[in-house]
């Protein structure tokens, strides 16, 4: 069996249903109100200011949504796998907001130069993890063929 697979949907295809929190938008309503989509919305900002989700305080958060604080672990728990999702690892969520936020202080700092350079890191960076897993697929798509022909 493949190792490497994303996690199945429910309908047992490979893509999952998550929306994409980034293109959402904020509604001028009570965060107490918010939908579970516009809270984890609310919370991917959070996390890429503060540069780490364990910089979050939960039970603040909780409080102010009007949730538990084990519903806001699972929120930080879904956007890790969103971000795993959109990017490649779960790591990533970690790696996305402290680049966003090391980019927010170079530009503050009005350091242009050192921004380019933050930005084509990111892209190498994103480049490679794209690389690695085109090779994760080919090495699946060999260990199922080796599986069916009864190698493995």
């Amino acid at each position: 069996m493949s190792r490497h697979r994303p996690p199945s949907a429910a309908d047992g295809s490979t893509e999952t249903q998550q929306p994409d929190y980034e293109s959402l938008e904020l509604p001028t309503k009570p965060p107490s109100e918010y939908s579970w989509r516009e809270r984890r919305k609310e919370l991917l900002q959070l996390v890429k200011q503060a540069g780490h989700p364990d910089a979050l305080n939960q039970t603040e958060l909780a409080e102010r949504y009007g949730v538990s604080q084990q519903q806001i672990s699972k929120d930080l728990d879904r956007l890790a796998e969103y971000a795993s999702d959109t990017l490649g690892q779960r790591r990533d969520l970690v790696s996305e907001a402290v680049f966003h936020r090391a980019m927010e202080g170079l530009m503050e700092q009005e350091e242009y130069r050192k921004a380019a350079r933050t930005v084509a890191d990111w892209n190498e960076w994103l480049d490679h993890r794209v690389e690695i897993a085109e090779l994760r697929d080919r090495l699946d798509r060999v260990e199922d063929l080796l599986e069916e022909d009864g190698h493995v």
